[in-house]
């Protein structure tokens, strides 16, 4: 099964910061969350990362997995180059109750990790074989991403910011879900807010919905 982890404001480890490791990263950025890279080097787009504040790094001399003791981490990815290692750091992992995921062993870990198609930092489309074969997993996303990316156009970037803004001003006005998502619809189908968003115009869009936020009863 799929799904789409809220790591929000919340601490991920990855163990290692060499090529898997740097991959993993790349796969957080977008997330909110606080990433915690631990490792003994680090090649130079994680030190890069570290430098502007997009992450922590800390060089640790890894022998063991105890250095988890001192964090509280939601998900843990060991991402280094020794598999005995991996499995000591999920094992410990999953004692304290986080999500646990070894780059070389996927059976062992908690989850099997898809090839994501990340559009615009706003869309992202996992493609998985469950563990299976991670090397088609990433042919396939290669062949999906073309696609994806003639289906997806600016307009419905827009239309989901838009979308956002609207369910968080709901929440405050219309009481019932039932209502909500009549109110959201309404603004999802609107010709006027289609054309504005066609057009780019994100902004007088969202004084259209606030308008029509402001007319509902």
């Amino acid at each position: 099964m799929i799904v789409d982890l809220n790591l929000r404001g919340k601490l991920v480890i990855v163990v290692g910061a060499g090529q898997e490791g740097l991959k993993k990263v790349n796969s957080l950025l977008t997330q909110d969350c606080q990433i915690l890279v631990i490792s003994d080097s680090a090649n130079t787009q994680i030190t890069n990362y570290a430098k502007n504040g997009k992450i922590e790094f800390k060089k640790t001399r890894l022998d063991n997995a105890d250095f988890l003791e001192e964090y509280d981490p939601i998900l843990v990815m060991a991402a280094t180059d020794d598999r005995e290692l991996n499995r000591k750091i999920v094992q410990k992992a999953k004692k304290k109750r986080a999500y646990a995921y070894a780059a070389d062993d996927p059976n062992f870990s908690d989850f099997a990790h898809p090839s994501v198609i990340n559009i615009e930092d706003t869309v992202q489309i996992a493609i998985s074989t469950g563990g299976r074969s991670p090397a088609m997993a990433r042919k396939i996303k290669l062949k999906a991403e073309k696609i994806f990316n003639d289906i997806i156009d600016k307009e419905d970037i827009y239309q989901i910011k838009l979308q956002k803004i609207a369910r968080d001003m709901a929440k405050e006005k219309i009481p019932t879900i039932t209502e909500r998502k009549k109110f959201l619809y309404s603004v999802l189908n609107s010709n006027k807010i289609k054309q504005l968003l066609k057009e780019g115009n994100l902004q007088t869009a969202q004084k259209e919905m606030i308008r029509i936020l402001g007319d509902w009863k």
